[in-house]
This record gives C-alpha cells, structure tokens and sequence, in this order.
C-alpha cells in the first residue's frame, strides 16, 4: 500500500472519529427491549475510573466530555447489562440503546456477616433529610410542564394482572391488531397543563395553572388528575402514591423493615460517587411497603432519582412513580422531572377474545427553579391550588416555550379525534352534570333535584320520604333560590321550607344566606362548622335519633374566609320550638305546660380552622379536601330575651380533631369536644351525651357505643374519643386484609339545676362515662370500595349496668374507599 493510500486513509480515520464525536457529544436514549419503553436513571459507565451518569426519567443521555469515553457499559437492577465498545458507538441504531430484561430475586443476593453495607449510606440520607428536603427551604418557585397520556399497554396490563395470555396468539387475533393500529396512531385520551407554584416555610404554598388543555374537554377540572398522583419529593415518613400513604424507606429506622442491596456504583465528573441501591421489604414484615431503586449521590448524601411502586396493589389502580433530582446553584437538590404510571385494574377494555386495562402515563418536567428567593406570604394568597380563568384559551406560542418537547403525531391525533368527539357529544356538559349528580343532586335544566330529600330515615319520623329543589347558574348565575317538602310517616307531620343565597365571592368563599322553614331538629344535639367527607360514618348517627323538637322560623347567615385557613359563619335566627315528649320547663311560670312553645332570638358565631387543608378554586368554584387536621372547630351563641326571644344566654362549644400516621402503629384519632351553656334553657337547648346505640347497629364514629339515645343530658361537657387504627398491620394474607381497630371514649359533664327540666328522665355525666372497643373493618370488601366488618364496645364504670350483657354493643361497621 502506497504512502499517499495510507494518509488518506488515516485522515478519513481522522475525519470519520471527529464526525463521530462531533460537538464532543454522545447522545442516545435506552428503552427495554420487550415493549420500546423508555429506561430511566440507567447507569453508564464511560471509562475504567468508573466515571459516568444516568439516563433521565426519559431514558436519554448526554456526555459531553468525549475525549474521557473509553466503552459504554449499561447496567440497570433486572435487566442484562449492555457493553458497546468505543469503535462501536457510532452504529448504536439511531443513537438507540436496547435493554433485555432479567429475574432479579432478593433470594439470590448472598446476604454476609456484619453491617449491611447500604446502611451506612441510607443512614446518611435519612440523616441529611432536613438539608435536602425541597419543602424545608426557605422558599422556592418554579414553572412546571405537566402531561398526561392514556392509552392501553398489553405488557403491563399482562405482567401486573396475572394474565398468562401468550402474546404471540394476541398478536393474531385480528381485533386486537386493530386496536393495536388504532393505539400506533393515537392516544385514548390527553391532557396538558403548565403552572407555576410558590413555596414559602413553613408549608404556605399557591400554584396557578396558567394553561390547560384536555381533549375533548375545554372544562379545567380534568387537570387535578395530572397533578395530585404523587407526593412532590422523597423526603417525608410517609410516601403518598394515589392517595394511598407508603412507608418511605429512606425515613428513620428504615432499616429494620427494607433490604436495601448496592446494585451499582458510578462517579460523576465532579468525583461524587453515586450508588444504586435497590430495596424492598424484608420477609416476614407486614406493614404498606414499596419497592424499587434509589440513586444516592455521596454530595450531601441525597437522591438523585429514585423508581418506586407500592409491593401489592390495592385491586384498584396499579401505581409507580420515578423522579429525578438536580443541583440547583451548585447547592440544592431539587426535583426536576416526576413520572407516574397508572394501571386502572377496575377497568377493562376487551379487543377480540383479549382484554386489557387502561393505562396513563404522566409526565412532570420543572424549569425557572428559583430557591430562596425573597418570597411574602401576601405574594402566595389564600388558594393553594387555582386554574386561571383563561387557561384553555392559551396560544400556541406559549405553550411552545412550556413544552418540554413538540407534540408528536400521536398527540396531535389524540387532540384532532378527541375533540371532534367532544364537541359532537357535549362532553363538556356531561362531565357538568356528572359533577352536579357527585354533589348529590340532579340537574333538569335550570332546576336541581336534591338527592338527600327524596328519601330519609331517623327513628323518630321513620321513612321520610321528599323532594328538594334549587336553581343553578342556568337561570341566574350566583343566585340560588330553592325549597323543599317532607313527610314523615312516625310522626304523620309534614315539613317544608325554602331559602336564597347570594355567592358574593366565590373565591373569598362569601356567601349570604336566607331561610325559612318548619321542620325538626334532634334535642339537645350539636353541630360544628364542618363536613366529615364521604368516606367518615359519623353521618350514620341520624339514623338512629328518636327524640326531637319541633322548630318554625327563618334565619340569615353570611359565611366567608377572614383567613387562609380560616372560615366563618355568622347568623341571626328566631324561631319557635316545641317538644312533644311530655317535658315541661320547671322554672316557677304556672304557664309551663308540656308541649309549650318557646321563641329564640339568637345570634350565631361559627369558626373552622384547617391549617392543612388543601383548596381548589376552579371553574369558579371553592373546594376544599376532606379529612385534613389538625382541625378546631368553635361555636359562640347569644340568646335574647324580648319580645321575640323568652331565655337570655350563651352558649359556646368547642371540638379539637388530631390524627398521626405512625410506620409501626398505623393511624392514631383524637376527637375532643366540649360545651357550656351560660343561663337556663328548657333540655332540648342542653347537650345530650351523644350516643349510639341501638341493640344491632351500624358502628358510627366519634359517637358512644353503647349509651343509651338521650340517657344523659348536660348544661357543660367534655367528651373524648381516641381511636388506634391498625390497618392490616396486625393481620395480613394475599386476599384477606382487615382492619384491627381499638377504641375509648370517655365523657364528664354535669346539670346545674336538674329541676328545671321536668316530665322526661335522664342522668348527669358527673361521675364519668367509659367505654372501649374493638372493631374488624373489611372482613368482607365489594369492588375494592365498600368494607363490611363487625365490632364489639363494652360499657365500664360508675354508670356500667348491674346486668352485664347490657353493657355489651354490637356494631355493624361499613367503610367506603372513595
């Protein structure tokens, strides 16, 4: 070969290499093998110093430093790792990284004498928790890029639901290879959003989305789906993954409940060492587990990234979560890419002889992070969560500088069709009604029919059968005038009444009311400002109330929010009561007979404070989350005495809601309630003991078990209940998991002037009232949402019966997982 041959063939070498490394980058992406999904935080190692980096929650990967590239070597926990020499780079199939999966079982880690080598460094995240948790920062701010797919995955919906289907017979059925081209071309359903959130210490936080687009729907509040899967970062005791809350096994003492296993480890270029260590928990541990990697970079001992899912599925929804993490200023790790992917087990979409289960794959990327900047607590506001009024109606210019990549054909498709759809069909006014009918009423046209009075039930009216009605926006917006009728068959009398409220500001929740009515209320009973939720069974407790008084009169309130966190509702009522239980008030008047009626005049003050609850204004609409605490809620009355009132007084009352989730003892409630009455009042103004029982009944929380219904009465109380919830950490099999629940209540209480209160018998709470119990919740579940399971309470003490089968309770306890 001639000299001038040979130089020509070096500098091509030369020319090739340079085109090679071209900008000094190598790029690619690396997806599993089986079904093209992308491989996130996959480790790369670069060179024999074991310099390298991970893909990211995308599976891509950038090295900028190529002159330091001597191989590529991909290693991942359960997949085959990857080794492409250096001459081999450059015919990586469209910078394409194949990975192959592999069984990967903890039986297989050889397990040697001594101090677990991971808990050195987990006990080193656990310690640096407070440094690095985003949420104990000063303040922080960032603009976030959210996108939600849903479409239908076979392997997943196979490998999760057990389905031993051999793909390759799916393959041929031909319905399935239509909904297979169906899929290749669009998305079932789509969803965008961008916005922006403020952060300021301690937990005052707002975030705006400042764009929405969903396909088919222009209505906002398809958006929370996309945004409220996953907790924001991997630092608190407990993980929340769907509402559901998961022992975080980077939190204290996590090393007794985790394996953790060094399945990697890589150097990046500023020489911190990054360890991949893989967890779940160990044997014979029972408690909400999750399972997955964690990459923990030595510089202060944080997470990188980290994959997660929870070990078993609730039968629900199948969930697993990945985020990434970043130095932010060189100092502060912070999250910058979240995913979570959903598999809906409920629900099953049948091609052929196949079916499948719907999937949705969202996907968080953050920009514009900005840490401790000055931040005011006037700059925040009172919303923590907000939709901007002209979110869906942004151009395209901005959501082209959001998106964190264009949309693909598959998108733009999903849009063009689902669209279409949804203006042909109303989508839009479907989901309104649907949101209507959740509220628990029915629209017909500019008339809601109220759901809870066509058919009711307490002991003393028995079956209450009548109908509610409300105008909506439809006719007037902000304005709702309404009425509704009753019968009730126990006590052959007919109620009724009507009312009018004026939204002022939906977002300041201010709101005026007027009502009228002649209706009932139980004796001597109690109400705070506030709404347990759907999921709490306090609510059964009406059922079984069998004395109550008789009420005429009108009332005007006028609710709003002096505060954040704080509500209020001031009212003035006058109305006319009367008992029929044969009591009279004893108080020296020779008009006291039984059945008199008494006028009050009285003015109201009612106070909620909710420090943790979450609130939604969308759609010009205030929602806030159930079931947040602490929780204080307080009552002020004053009661005239003129000519349109008989009893001068106060009345005030109290009720203080606590509740802890602890790794070991599952949830702790505290619910303490008291009141006072200042002046003197005929019974049905007094307390009751607020008791529950009947001889076979539905278990009703934060009532007593096994008091009689209006046993004792008081003019000043004090009562606590404290409920341990186990959960199933007490007792638990594949398919049978209850619920272990203790319970003790306790109330003290006294009647100043007993003798007033003639013609009706009861005891006084001086001596104190006991009683405790055991519940077993969801000893038989239905579709994974309601719980059947049994309790027993036994009543102890100065006021426990000489027979003691008397002092007995059996419940009936039924649980809804909404």
């Amino acid at each position: 070969m001639s000299m001038k041959i040979k130089l020509l063939l070096l500098v091509f070498s030369i020319f090739i290499t340079k085109m090679m490394f071209a900008q000094s980058i190598i790029s690619g992406r690396v997806i599993n093998k089986d079904d093209g999904e992308a491989m996130p935080f996959v480790n790369i190692i670069y060179n024999q110093k074991k310099e390298g980096l991970t893909t990211n929650i995308d599976g891509r990967f950038l090295i900028n430093n190529v002159e330091k590239v001597e191989f590529l070597q991909f290693s991942y926990v359960g997949f085959k790792s990857v080794f492409v020499p250096k001459d081999s780079i450059h015919i990586i199939h469209k910078g394409i990284v194949q990975m192959t999966e592999q069984n990967y079982k903890i039986d297989e880690v050889i397990v040697l004498p001594g101090e677990n080598p991971a808990h050195r460094i987990i006990n080193k995240v656990v310690s640096n928790r407070k440094l690095n948790n985003p949420d104990k920062l000063s303040s922080y701010s960032y603009t976030a890029y959210h996108k939600m797919v849903f479409t239908i995955d076979v392997k997943d919906t196979q490998k999760n639901a057990g389905d031993t289907s051999d793909i390759g017979e799916l393959e041929k059925d031909s319905t399935s290879i239509k909904m297979k081209e169906f899929l290749d071309k669009q998305h079932l359903f789509l969803m965008e959003s961008v916005s922006k959130k403020k952060f300021r210490f301690p937990g005052q936080h707002g975030e705006e989305i400042i764009a929405s687009r969903v396909s088919g729907f222009k209505e906002p509040s398809m958006v929370l789906l996309a945004n409220q899967l996953q907790s924001f970062s991997f630092y608190e005791n407990m993980i929340t993954l769907a509402e559901s809350r998961y022992i975080n096994p980077i939190s204290p003492g996590s090393t007794k409940k985790y394996f953790f296993n060094i399945v990697d480890t890589t150097y990046t270029t500023r020489g911190d060492t990054v360890y991949s260590i893989s967890f779940e928990p160990k044997k014979k541990k029972n408690f909400e587990a999750l399972k997955g990697v964690l990459n923990i970079n030595t510089y202060k001992y944080a997470v990188q990234s980290v994959v997660a899912e929870p070990v078993e599925s609730n039968g629900l929804i199948g969930i697993a979560i990945k985020q990434q993490y970043k130095l932010i200023d060189d100092a502060y790790w912070f999250p910058v890419e979240l995913n979570t992917k959903l598999i809906f087990y409920s629900m099953v979409a049948e091609a052929g002889k196949s079916k499948f289960n719907p999937v949705g794959i969202g996907k968080t990327y953050l920009k514009d992070i900005k840490i401790n900047d000055e931040i005011k607590r006037k700059d925040i506001g009172k919303i923590d969560f907000e939709v901007n009024k002209i979110a869906h109606k942004q151009p395209d210019s901005l959501w082209n500088a959001y998106r964190y990549d264009s949309l693909s054909p598959q998108d733009l498709m999903t849009y063009e069709v689902i669209d279409s759809i949804g203006k042909k069909h109303k989508l839009d006014l479907k989901l309104k009604t649907y949101k209507t009918l959740f509220k628990g009423y029915i629209p017909v046209s500019f008339l809601n029919i109220d759901v809870s009075r066509l058919l009711d039930f307490n002991v003393y009216e028995g079956f209450r059968p009548g109908i509610g009605l409300h105008t909506n926006d439809k006719l007037v917006k902000n304005i709702s005038f309404g009425g509704y009728f009753a019968y009730g068959f126990q006590d052959d009398r007919i109620k009724y009444g009507v009312n009018l409220d004026f939204i002022l500001s939906a977002k300041q929740d201010m709101k005026l009311g007027l009502i009228y009515k002649n209706d009932l209320e139980e004796s001597s009973g109690y109400q705070f400002l506030e709404n347990p939720g759907m999921n709490s069974t306090e609510s059964y407790r009406y059922w079984f109330i069998k004395d109550m008084t008789y009420l005429e009169g009108s009332a005007m309130n006028f609710q709003f929010r002096p505060l954040r966190k704080l509500k209020s509702l001031i009212s003035v009522s006058q109305f006319a009561k009367f008992n029929t239980s044969g009591f009279y008030f004893n108080d020296g008047n020779e008009n006291d007979l039984p059945g008199q009626e008494y006028q009050f005049l009285e003015t109201t003050l009612q106070l909620a404070y909710t420090p943790n609850e979450t609130l939604f204004f969308i759609d010009n609409e205030l929602i806030n989350s159930y079931g947040s605490t602490p929780a204080i809620y307080a009552n002020i009355s004053k009661g005239f005495k003129n000519e349109l009132g008989d009893f001068d007084y106060w009345k005030v009352g109290a009720k203080l809601l606590l509740s802890t989730l602890t790794k070991n003892f599952g949830k702790t409630d505290l619910v303490i309630t008291a009141g006072k009455v200042f002046g003197e009042l005929p019974y049905y103004e007094l307390y009751n003991g607020h008791a529950s029982y009947y001889d076979f009944t539905i278990e009703t929380a934060n009532s007593f078990a096994t008091m009689r219904m209006n046993e004792f009465l008081s003019d000043e109380f004090v009562t606590v209940y404290l409920r341990q919830d186990f959960g199933s950490l007490l007792f638990k099999t594949k398919k049978f998991k209850p619920e272990i629940l203790l319970i003790t209540s306790l109330a003290f209480g006294r009647l100043e002037k007993p003798d007033l209160q003639q013609g009706i018998d009861f005891k006084t709470l001086e001596k104190g009232f006991y009683e405790s119990g055991v519940l077993f919740n969801n000893l038989i579940r239905s579709a994974n949402i309601i719980g059947l399971g049994f309790g027993v309470y036994y009543r102890y003490g100065p006021y426990a019966f000489a027979n003691t089968k008397e002092n007995f309770a059996y419940k009936l306890s039924m649980t809804f997982d909404l």
